[in-house]
């Protein structure tokens, strides 16, 4: 039964829709039950965001974000947060944890296994997904926040995804490629949990959003990626008709690491 419901962003909300995500973080940091004092690796932290959330659930412990780009943002995030206590910023390849075997009580990546994969292809998410199941303890936790392309229920969910992924080599891989890796590794699934932002972006936004995206992909991740007017040419009139509903729905993948 499909339950994306959708409403257009107002422009005021568009502008900090991302930093915000009407609470979508801080919901699936809340279904984590995070206990005080345990050890967290947040894997394509970005801006630390997720991280932050993580922290204020935490209280106390050691929380690392990590990322292949450069952590100024993220420090400086987390400092204006009043979190820099708990969590710390790493420059850090994903596919090659530099962390010892079974050092984390939880894992988490929030949405940054399609920017590993437009830098390192699938391969790359295969790599990084291994390497969260190595660093986490046993009986630890892994979760993932991703955005499988089979579980998009209405069309500008499946335009954002599309687009993520064609445009920008952030490609969205479905449960199944996560599940194979987990049961190969001894973890197992226990919950798989949705969360909505309800919101999709006009037009007008989405063409914002995808202008900076491809000057962030140009400049930061040295990707080789179309002008505007081609993707419009391509999938502006879909947007125009439907929207584009960038973050609408997440999946979050909870899996547990056997002894």
């Amino acid at each position: 039964m499909c339950t994306a419901t959708t409403r257009y962003l107002a422009d005021d909300e568009y502008r900090c829709y991302w930093s915000k995500l009407r609470g979508m973080r801080k919901a699936i940091s809340e279904s984590l039950g995070i206990a005080s004092g345990i050890t967290i690796l947040d894997v394509g932290t970005g801006w630390g965001l997720f991280a932050i959330e993580i922290a204020r659930q935490a209280r106390r412990g050691t929380i690392i974000g990590i990322d292949i780009v450069s952590e100024e943002i993220a420090r400086k995030t987390v400092r204006d947060a009043r979190v820099s206590d708990i969590v710390d910023i790493m420059r850090m390849d994903a596919t090659d944890l530099s962390f010892r075997d079974n050092c984390f009580h939880l894992t988490t990546s929030f949405l940054g296994m399609r920017d590993i994969h437009m830098t390192r292809g699938e391969e790359g998410v295969e790599r990084a997904t291994k390497e969260m199941t190595r660093v986490t303890k046993p009986n630890g936790r892994i979760a993932l926040t991703i955005t499988p392309p089979e579980d998009m229920e209405t069309e500008d969910q499946r335009i954002a995804v599309e687009v993520e992924g064609e445009v920008f080599g952030a490609r969205s891989l479905p449960k199944r490629f996560y599940t194979g890796i987990f049961k190969d590794n001894n973890v197992t699934v226990k919950e798989i949990i949705t969360h909505y932002t309800h919101r999709k972006l006009t037009s007008n936004q989405a063409m914002t959003e995808l202008r900076e995206g491809i000057e962030i992909a140009r400049k930061i991740y040295l990707k080789n990626v179309p002008d505007l007017a081609d993707v419009w040419d391509r999938y502006g009139e879909r947007i125009e008709a439907f929207g584009y509903g960038m973050y609408s729905k997440t999946v979050t993948m909870i899996g547990e690491k056997s002894d």
